[in-house]
């Protein structure tokens, strides 16, 4: 296990790693880990995610505001750090940016809101739409059509 790395590399190591690789490391030596690498990890909020994730898929806070369907001081409020959504919430959100599965599932994670589980039906149905980047009004029908509650 490689603890060699000096602390003005280890943010930069960690946004580099596959998560395997730390997972693997923790598995071979949780105490090494949590004593040299752990305050290295660095630190997300949701909203800071969301606003990361919005710029890169040229998405406008008032594009996300008519996509979502969602109430213009609810939305800053969310992109300010003020309000946690709720999992719908952030499945529309993410629908309507377009993010891929993977940065859906960082968003429900850091909202700790439980990831898209695909032995769920009503997940499965979602993910299903995210990688077929599918609109949130496509999402809906589909639910809608498979006999499961809709994210509007």
């Amino acid at each position: 296990m490689k603890f060699d790395r000096k602390n003005g590399d280890e943010m930069e190591y960690f946004n580099q790693i596959p998560t395997d690789e730390i997972i693997s490391q923790i598995k071979e030596a949780p105490i090494q880990f949590s004593e040299k690498r752990l305050d290295a990890i660095p630190g997300m909020h949701f909203e800071d995610y969301l606003n990361e994730l919005m710029d890169k898929h040229h998405c406008t806070t008032g594009q996300l505001i008519i996509r979502t369907c969602l109430s213009k001081p609810f939305v800053y409020q969310v992109l300010r750090g003020e309000r946690v959504p709720g999992r719908d919430v952030i499945l529309r959100m993410s629908l309507a940016i377009k993010a891929t599965l993977d940065e859906t599932q960082r968003m429900l994670t850091l909202a700790e809101k439980g990831v898209l589980y695909p032995k769920v039906r009503r997940d499965a149905a979602i993910l299903c739409c995210i990688e077929a980047k599918r609109s949130l009004e496509y999402t809906n029908l589909f639910l809608e059509n498979h006999g499961e509650k809709k994210l509007l």
